[in-house]
């Protein structure tokens, strides 16, 4: 491609508004655009980048004999009525009416297309197992889209949906499913921990996610000393609290059972619980009860029903009136309102809490003996290196961004939508089901945050909008530099190297912090002062190397760079 025929859409500025490294670098390098709030305009740069990871996951799954199908986006709100998912999806579920009153969603998943369309395709359990996948926009409508296209109202997925005769099958799949995850993302070199986790309003007993860690992403990410290199892991929106409690190897057992009240100065430790107000819907006020290291999760909190939407806050004059005290010295005992309790407290014992009177607490309290155990729920995120379970086990907390989730839901759908096959005996059963989910236009966020530095991002060969630029130096100016770059340009297309020739005639400084902020990987430099000695700078814009090579060799030196650089290890990692 030659640069003058380009639409490059290169930003000097770093943008407002944008929070995330891969939100500014996509931006600066001419990759997407904002048309709206969570909607994003993909550019030449970040379409060219977008079509080669869809490359690697239809060699990967083609490679499992996965088929390729295109399902509607449209889907008719009736199916949705049917897995009963319609209303408990939330309000992310885009839903839309047509001229004729029908009812629709335009979908996020496509769970209940497919297993509709296996209902009336599938008969005979000869024809199982299967995998079908399509790659296709989703949509979702996010109360606030944020860091770019890592969470946004439109994005592009790749689902893939396998069905079979029984159990057993479906478990073969999904661990073939598995493992193909695992070698899509080592093709594309990033640093990835995969995760058991929640099935969530999916449904199904058994999932994984698959992180890519990076120090700017929407999850957090808990890691125990013990586990971080075996990548047993947690994470903060669905971890249990109890459960880190009840997987930890040195629980210390106080079996004092007497209460006293403290002075402030000497309670100040680990094993309390403090009591937040926030108003319920009823226009009263509801005790939280969390652990003193912990803070509330808003997003947690906001799916309780009793809790009054938007969520407010006790203030200090409404404590006093109902407390008697300030609102750091407040504790449930002795108050009639509701109470709901973090499940990081249930395992507590002769805990310290607050008396209701100003510098003073009660401690040694323990629940059903001085405290009825109310509500339970997982309302808090817990903070990196907690000194409360540190005694018991170190924890660490690091952000990553989720890129791959999988599912096996059983016969959920099959169920809900009568999606049989006919046995070898005759008889007719349930569906089989798995589902598998990819996000592509998130995977190429979570790779500029693993790679880039101070000039831009750092692409490898695989990934690349283009895999080499040649950088002319005074082109319009020296005849012999122009043929040069001219004839190199055309042997470096015969060779199927895509290569991107910078022809505009711009200053170097201009031209190549251009370049390198689109991240380029290989890039050739041709100056007469090199020339005259029949050579050709080359660099490397993924480790900095710099050699002057013989003209001659200069196709063969490429063509091998770029074949190592597709076995390396990830480069230049932020981690």
């Amino acid at each position: 491609m030659r640069a003058k025929k380009y639409f490059f859409c290169t930003l000097k500025e770093k943008p407002q508004h944008t929070d995330t490294i891969s939100h500014q670098l996509m931006l600066r390098a001419g990759m997407i655009r904002k048309l709206a709030s969570g909607i994003y305009t993909w550019l030449p740069t970040g379409l060219r980048v977008l079509e080669k990871v869809k490359k690697i996951i239809r060699e990967e799954l083609n490679k499992i004999d996965a088929i390729e199908i295109y399902l509607p986006i449209l889907q008719p709100s009736y199916l949705w009525e049917m897995s009963e998912r319609y209303n408990t999806y939330g309000k992310e579920l885009l839903k839309i009416t047509d001229r004729r009153n029908h009812s629709y969603v335009l979908g996020p998943t496509h769970e209940e297309v497919m297993t509709y369309l296996m209902k009336y395709e599938v008969q005979s359990y000869k024809e199982l197992p299967i995998i079908l996948y399509q790659i296709q926009t989703k949509f979702r409508d996010e109360i606030r889209p944020r860091c770019g296209v890592m969470r946004s109202k439109e994005f592009i997925m790749k689902d893939a949906y396998s069905f079979h005769t029984n159990y057993n099958s479906l478990q073969k799949t999904y661990y073939k499913i598995y493992k193909a995850y695992l070698r899509i993302f080592q093709r594309m070199k990033i640093h990835v921990k995969e995760i058991k986790a929640d099935n969530g309003v999916m449904g199904g007993n058994i999932s994984h996610e698959f992180h890519a860690m990076t120090n700017n992403g929407d999850n957090n990410i808990i890691f125990s000393e013990r586990s971080y290199d075996t990548a047993i892991l947690l994470n903060t929106e669905k971890t249990n609290y109890a459960d880190l409690y009840k997987n930890s190897h040195n629980e210390k057992k106080n079996k004092t059972h007497f209460k006293t009240l403290l002075m402030q100065s000497s309670c100040l430790i680990d094993n309390s619980i403090k009591m937040i107000l926030v108003k319920n819907n009823v226009n009263s006020f509801i005790g939280l009860l969390i652990n003193h290291n912990y803070i509330i999760n808003k997003t947690k909190l906001a799916k309780l029903k009793i809790i009054a939407k938007p969520i407010t806050l006790a203030t200090k004059e409404e404590i006093y009136d109902l407390t008697g005290s300030n609102p750091e010295f407040i504790g449930p005992i002795g108050l009639d309102i509701p109470l709901i309790a973090d499940r990081s407290v249930i395992q507590m014992k002769n805990f310290v809490i607050g008396a209701n009177i100003n510098n003073k607490y009660f401690y040694n309290i323990n629940w059903k003996e001085d405290l009825q155990l109310p509500e339970i729920a997982d309302i808090t995120n817990i903070i990196s290196n907690n000194s409360y379970y540190n005694k018991i086990e170190k924890f660490y907390i690091k952000q990553s961004i989720e890129i791959g989730h999988i599912f096996q839901l059983e016969k959920k759908y099959s169920k809900k939508i009568n999606a049989m096959f006919l046995t070898h005996n005759g008889d007719n059963k349930f569906l089989h089901m798995g589902c598998y989910g990819i996000g592509i236009t998130r995977i190429i966020a979570a790779i500029i945050e693993q790679n880039y530095d101070n000039k831009g991002i750092i692409w490898n060969s695989l990934l690349a909008p283009f895999q080499v630029a040649i950088l002319p130096i005074n082109l319009q100016q020296s005849i012999t530099v122009k043929n040069i770059s001219e004839s190199l340009y055309l042997k470096l297309q015969e060779n199927n190297i895509e290569v991107i020739f910078d022809d505009r005639n711009l200053r170097p400084g201009v031209m190549f912090s251009e370049i390198e902020l689109i991240g380029i990987p290989h890039c050739i430099i041709i100056s007469e002062r090199n020339i005259k000695n029949n050579n050709i700078e080359y660099k490397s814009r993924m480790n900095n190397d710099n050699q002057i090579i013989p003209i001659n060799n200069i196709i063969n030196f490429l063509v091998n760079k770029i074949s190592k650089n597709s076995e390396q290890e990830p480069v230049c990692c932020t981690i």
